[in-house]
Parts: structure tokens; C-alpha cells; sequence
């Protein structure tokens, strides 16, 4: 979690929730992690929020529990393809308004575009690759196209 940019007692939180076989309360989040209650609370808003974390409701309790929502991977991942074709909007905007004469400035905007139409494309089907792995259909020894 900290190689993307998040904080420890997130990704701490994270996996003890990710490895937990049952959702917990922030009281038992903070007891287990040693955390303050508040930094739970902190944390669990956090994680709510980036949709890695999910709060349910078990049947006759009041209180709060929370469980790691592994589901979320797969769309923050899906939804940081789709940023790959907003880059490439920004960088045409970019061409559009960089002289002609600015060499170095368009060719720095050039291989960034020669990049993201690349991803663009090799990710293009990537939902539909994921669905075929998840039904067996390809597997690791498969040629990537």
C-alpha cells in the first residue's frame, strides 16, 4: 500500500481485513492492529472510500462491521485503464497546442501518445480476457496475443 501512494495502517488494515474470516467492528480492528480507536475509524473511512473496504450489517447487531472488498481490485484496476484514454486526450490537446517548431517538447508528447495508444490497445479487451480466465478458458501457459 505505501509503493501506491497509501499508508501503512492502511495497507495493514487491509490485509488483516482481507485475511479475517469474519467482517469486524473498528473496536476489534484497533484492539487487533493496536491501533486508537480513532485511527481505525481514520483508516476504515479511508478504505470505505477507495472501495476497499465495505461496511455490513449482520442480523441483530448495531454495530458496524467491515470486511475488505477484494472485488474492488479488479475495478480500480478497470477504472485505471479508462484514465490511460484520458492521458491521451490531454496529450492530443498537448500537440495541438505546442509549436511545430518545439521539437523536443513534441517528441516527448509523441512517445507518451505512441505509449498510451499502445496500452490502450493491449488493454482493450481486458474485461473479456479476465472473464475467459476466470472460467478456465486461458490460463498462465497461454500465448499472450
Amino acid at each position: 500500500m505505501e509503493n501506491s501512494g497509501a499508508s501503512k495502517t492502511l495497507g495493514r488494515t487491509f490485509g488483516y481485513l482481507l485475511l479475517a474470516d469474519h467482517p469486524s467492528t473498528l473496536d476489534e480492528i484497533a484492539k487487533n492492529l493496536m491501533y486508537s480507536k480513532a485511527t481505525a475509524s481514520l483508516t476504515i473511512r479511508q478504505g470505505l472510500a477507495m472501495r476497499i473496504f465495505e461496511k455490513v450489517s449482520i442480523p441483530g447487531e448495531r454495530k458496524g462491521y467491515y470486511r475488505a472488498n477484494a472485488h474492488s481490485w479488479i475495478k480500480a484496476s478497470m477504472e485505471k485503464a479508462g484514465t490511460m484514454k484520458l492521458w491521451e486526450q490531454v496529450i492530443d490537446q498537448g500537440l495541438g497546442t505546442v509549436p511545430t517548431q518545439n521539437r523536443a517538447s513534441r517528441e516527448n508528447l509523441l512517445v507518451l501518445k505512441d505509449y498510451f495508444n499502445f496500452i490502450n490497445w493491449y488493454l482493450s479487451d481486458i474485461t473479456i480476457q479476465y472473464d475467459r480466465w476466470t472460467k478456465g478458458q486461458i490460463d498462465e501457459s497461454s500465448e499472450k496475443p
